[in-house]
């Protein structure tokens, strides 16, 4: 066992052991996030139903070594508020059954349970309590939390025995088993149909799948230069799908995005929600419908708004960034109003997370005062639950600050390359009206450490969407390799909306965003009149337009369409349409 007395230090440097990290990754730290190694579902009889998390693989394969410690440990019950019990039990393994070490023999784990009577099972979070450096109390709450808030639960096909199979079955599979109640009497007919019958519905899950996956492939994945899709991410995509097909439910998806609009008066038309936003959430919502025309249960993409926990990054108070979420959400029903658009595009925000009652009832603020854990590069108005959201998922789920200081200096070629990336975009932002009278050395060091705490915040909520959405399909307004677990995806429709950085030269297609499509809270959509297409840009390309003479028109506050720019050339008449 680990001595009590191991420093930080020697700690991150087991985990990196034993996790096989390698030195240039981002995700480093200690907090609970880097403890854990997993989620599970399993039954009263130890049968293993589901798993997810980085050891996942090991968790299964190890199983029943790790349900034996479970039985014949102490293990310690607490009670919610709720009535909910959770029940911890900590003990010792070889470290090897995790993965290779070499300096430790053996390390300690901590599983934490909670029976759900939902799914008639126990979900289940295992931890490496030899990393431990953060409070009891608060692993115990945060933890905990994971458990509650976690959408993971038993796969299709290791239903629990005890599970009313009546509830659980698809509208086919109840009318085949009145068919064989009908026609079928004898047991050994029964039995030689039942597995027919589930060789039918599994082939046929398999075609709803892929044409679900096509479907993706066809309306919304952006591809990017390093392509993994076709290698190795589609049948990671596909099997998500299936997951949910095979249990006849919604397929369900997460979006981190719409934070807000730029405070870059040169970069959109407004503060508001405007045509930009309104063609992407009609793109998400055609692509559910999409999904629904294929297989009845349909699509749920969960929009997690990004804006809180980045506001003092970009220069955005907490209450211009709710009005925007507002804002968006009323505009989307404005445009679907029906049942069925309600559970096809959902929203939640950075307090959505947190909101469990039993959670809320036994949170201690003290838990995350670290002055560490935020560092508002920007001075913005914070509003108290906010900014308690914003510590929640750096102390659970941030990396280390020294870690990501360390890869910067020794010039990592992906962080490197990201926070540059983020330092020069952040610098373009810095140009509006609330930076006016600055240096360019006093934005460009604003822009930078704008950039790296960005970087650190994203990677915690990342981290934390990972835990609370373990078997949702992850999707992504950025280029990721398309691997997996994350999907970049378009926001725009490639023959609607094209993306520019000029007006004369609209009609050519600019390589840099053949794979980084600009998003539409950063950027305002611009109508040519005479041209079928819509163009993205950002607000100061059409004032350049109209103040060289070539173009007269404005913006349009045009309430049942969206904000918009709206030129025409100059001195060009277009002819009248004529009536049929």
């Amino acid at each position: 066992m680990i001595d009590g007395t191991v420093t930080i230090q020697q700690r991150s440097s087991f985990y990196l052991t034993l996790f096989l990290m390698a030195p240039s990754t981002l995700n480093h730290g200690s907090s609970p996030f880097h403890q854990s190694l997993g989620l599970y579902c399993r039954n009263r009889d130890g049968r293993l139903l589901n798993v997810e998390g980085i050891q996942a693989e090991a968790i299964t394969s190890q199983w029943p070594t790790i349900f034996e410690q479970l039985k014949h440990s102490n293990t310690t019950f607490k009670t919610l508020p709720s009535g909910l019990l959770v029940e911890t039990t900590c003990f010792d393994v070889t470290s090897n059954l995790l993965g290779p070490s070499s300096e430790h023999s053996h390390i300690r784990l901590r599983v934490r349970e909670i029976y759900r009577e939902t799914y008639r099972c126990y979900v289940g979070y295992i931890a490496n309590q030899s990393l431990d450096s953060y409070d009891e109390e608060f692993l115990r709450w945060i933890e905990t939390l994971f458990i509650l808030r976690t959408t993971l639960r038993p796969q299709q096909d290791k239903e629990p025995l005890d599970l009313p199979h009546h509830d659980s079955l698809s509208t086919v599979e109840k009318i085949w088993q009145w068919i064989k109640t009908l026609f079928l009497p004898n047991n050994t007919q029964k039995i030689q149909v039942d597995e027919i019958s589930k060789t039918s519905l599994r082939h046929n899950g398999e075609l709803i799948t892929e044409e679900i996956t096509l479907l993706f492939e066809q309306m919304l994945r952006n591809t990017s230069v390093k392509d993994e899709w076709a290698s190795s991410g589609r049948e990671y995509f596909s099997r998500r799908v299936r997951d949910f097909v095979e249990r006849n439910e919604r397929c369900q998806m997460v979006l981190p995005a719409f934070p807000c609009k730029s405070p870059n008066d040169e970069k959109v038309g407004g503060s508001r929600p405007d045509m930009a936003e309104r063609i992407a959430l009609e793109t998400l919502r055609a692509f559910a419908a999409g999904v629904e025309r294929i297989y009845p249960p349909g699509a749920t993409i969960w929009i997690i708004h990004d804006g809180h926990l980045l506001s003092s990054c970009i220069g955005v108070d907490d209450d211009g960034i709710s009005e925007y979420e507002s804002n968006l959400q009323e505009l989307y029903r404005s445009m679907f109003n029906s049942p069925a658009d309600r559970e096809a595009v959902k929203f939640a925000g950075l307090r959505d997370l947190f909101d469990d009652l039993d959670s809320t009832q036994t949170f201690n603020p003290s838990w995350v005062t670290d002055p560490e854990l935020i560092q508002d590069p920007i001075q913005t108005k914070l509003s108290g639950t906010a900014e308690t959201a914003r510590r929640l998922v750096m102390a659970s789920c941030g990396i280390s600050r020294a870690h990501l200081r360390k890869l910067i200096l020794a010039q990592d070629p992906s962080v490197l390359k990201s926070y540059r990336g983020l330092s020069r975009f952040m610098l373009q932002d810095l140009e509006g009206p609330l930076f006016a009278g600055q240096s360019t050395s006093r934005k460009k060091k604003t822009a930078a450490a704008s950039a790296s705490e960005m970087m650190l915040r994203n990677q915690a909520y990342s981290n934390i969407l990972e835990l609370l959405y373990p078997n949702y399909v992850r999707l992504s307004i950025h280029a990721h390799n398309n691997r997996g677990p994350k999907f970049g995806i378009r926001l725009f429709p490639r023959n609607k909306v094209r993306a520019i950085n000029d007006i004369d030269g609209r009609h050519e297609p600019v390589p840099l965003y053949d794979f980084q499509l600009p998003t539409p809270w950063h950027n305002s959509i611009v109508k040519v009149e005479g041209d079928d297409r819509a163009y993205l840009t950002k607000a100061s390309v059409a004032r350049q337009a109209i103040a060289s003479g070539k173009y007269t028109g404005g913006w349009i506050d045009d309430e049942g369409k969206g904000g918009h720019f709206h030129l025409r050339r100059a001195g060009v008449e277009l002819p009248e349409k004529t009536a049929n």
